[in-house]
């Protein structure tokens, strides 16, 4: 059974309402289908997602009351939420609201204002080799404008362990070369997890809020098909290449803006741009859905 929407005393009437159930949960088998495979994968099976997503259906209703005005006390969570009471306060006894880290690592920080600043990049935009030691521009010039908190030999061997930098000899001297990837960590890795969670979520919010009239936030895409395997390799490249110089232009100007906005007691803000392209056999659906035939099954 649907629930009613929530909405404050005194809210104007013609606030946004959600989207029908039914199909919110047929879009979201769409969304969950992937993410599905990537739990199997990992060895988590159904009964150990639905744990988990407890606390989350407890801590997103207490939010959305929050939203709307409204107390949120167990009895009020449950009911929003469908989790029974007695985990709720459990839950709030146990103080266990879950929290995104949102700061950003040492290691893509470097690589930000590496892109960021023109006098290390060449004509193409691409950050260049730098000297390991010395004043700028330099590698231990750049890690120390950038954290004063690890020194420029530790970060340098994070970003090595990374795969995100490789030291050369020349002419008697270390020189730091970055890959041309940027920062990409390796699959499967910590690092790789933790951009995963936080660029698929920010994605789905600004989709979301947009469901919810709280936007508009840019969410789009283009969708093409018909198209040859390599067809659909030359569109990936010029993705990658469209992403290159977006991301370059991106972060010029949010380095500059951050400078700009330092100290000030509403810069309390922060944003993520991306990018995405995924291309699969067109009749993969059918494919999948001849799964659930079982005259396919051996």
């Amino acid at each position: 059974m649907g629930r009613l929407p929530l909405r404050p005393h005194g809210a104007a009437a013609h606030t946004p309402a959600a989207p029908p159930a039914a199909e919110v949960l047929h879009a979201l088998g769409q969304v969950l289908a992937p993410l599905v495979r990537l739990l199997l994968a990992s060895g988590v099976d159904y009964t150990r997602l639905s744990a988990e997503l407890k606390p989350l259906f407890i801590e997103q209703a207490r939010l959305e009351l929050a939203r709307h005005g409204q107390r949120p006390t167990d009895s009020a969570i449950s009911v929003l939420s469908g989790v029974h009471r007695k985990d709720v306060r459990a839950w709030r006894e146990g103080g266990l609201h879950l929290r995104i880290a949102q700061e950003v690592s040492p290691p893509s920080q470097l690589f930000a204002h590496w892109l960021a600043d023109p006098r290390l990049c060449d004509p193409q935009g691409r950050p260049q080799a730098l000297p390991r030691l010395g004043p700028g521009p330099s590698f231990e010039a750049l890690a120390r404008s950038v954290t004063q908190d690890v020194h420029p030999f530790t970060l340098l061997g994070e970003l090595l362990r990374l795969g995100l930098v490789q030291v050369e000899q020349r002419d008697g001297q270390d020189w730091v070369v970055p890959h041309s990837e940027g920062f990409v960590p390796a699959p499967g890795s910590r690092e790789l997890v933790e951009l995963f969670g936080a660029n698929v979520a920010d994605h789905a919010a600004s989709a979301v809020a947009n469901l919810l009239g709280q936007g508009p936030f840019m969410e789009q895409s283009v969708f093409a098909s018909g198209l040859s395997p390599e067809s659909a390799r030359r569109l990936g490249d010029l993705a990658r290449n469209l992403w290159m110089h977006a991301r370059r232009q991106m972060i010029g100007e949010a380095s500059r803006l951050y400078e700009s906005d330092r100290g000030r007691a509403d810069a309390t803000r922060r944003m993520r741009f991306g990018s995405y392209y995924w291309a699969e056999e067109q009749d993969a659906a059918d494919a999948a859905d001849a799964l659930h035939d079982p005259e396919q099954l051996e």
